[in-house]
C-alpha cells in the first residue's frame, strides 16, 4: 500500500504483504535529499534517531537543486496513531531543523499490520462514508487506509543507517 500523499514521491517501490518499501524522490526524479525534522533527536550510536518532542515529530524531505520540499511523515496526521488516537495540537509551531547526518538517498517503510477491512465496524463514517479523524476531519476510506500504518522506518542508503523508527499504533 502507498500512503496517497507519497504518490509522486516514491520510486522502486516493493509491497509485502505487511509493509511497503520504497526510495524517497522529489517530483523531478532526484532523490538527493536532504531531511529536515520537526522532533527530539535521541542519541543510539553514532547517528541520532528523530522522535517526537513536545508535539508529535515531522518530518520533511527537500530536493536540494528545486528546493521542492514535501511531508514524508506527519504525526499529527499520518499513521493510526496520528489519525485515531494522539490528542490534536492546533495551531502548535513546530520548527523544521536541519538533519544533518544523513543527506542523500532514503528509504522509507511502512509497515501495515492491522486489518481495517476486519475491523471496519469499529470506525465512524458520516454521511459521505468517510471516516472521522480525531482531529474532527473525515477522510476517504482509502485513504485512511493508505495513510493508517503502524510503523515507519527511515534508512539513509548512502550511510546504511536507520535514523527514523517510529511505532504508531
Amino acid at each position: 500500500m502507498i500512503p496517497f500523499y507519497l504518490e509522486n514521491h516514491l520510486t522502486n517501490i516493493k509491497e509485502k504483504k505487511e509493509k511497503t518499501i520504497s526510495v524517497l524522490t522529489s517530483t523531478t526524479g532526484n532523490t538527493d535529499l536532504e531531511i529536515y525534522y520537526y522532533g527530539e533527536l535521541i542519541q543510539i550510536g553514532k547517528a541520532p534517531y528523530i522522535g517526537d518532542g513536545e508535539y508529535p515529530c515531522l518530518i520533511v524531505a527537500k530536493d536540494p537543486l528545486t528546493n521542492e520540499q514535501f511531508v514524508v511523515f506527519d504525526g499529527v496526521k499520518h499513521g493510526y496513531g496520528g489519525m485515531f488516537c494522539n490528542d490534536p495540537i492546533g495551531e502548535a509551531k513546530r520548527e523544521l531543523k536541519l538533519y544533518e547526518y544523513a543527506k542523500g538517498k532514503m528509504e522509507i517503510t511502512f509497515g501495515y499490520a492491522i486489518d481495517y477491512e476486519d475491523e471496519k465496524d469499529d470506525y465512524e463514517f458520516n454521511d459521505n462514508k468517510e471516516v472521522k479523524l480525531i482531529d474532527g476531519t473525515s477522510l476517504d476510506w482509502d485513504k485512511v487506509k493508505s495513510i493508517g500504518f503502524d510503523w515507519l522506518s527511515v534508512k539513509s542508503l548512502d550511510k546504511k543507517k536507520v535514523f527514523v523508527d517510529l511505532e504508531l499504533a
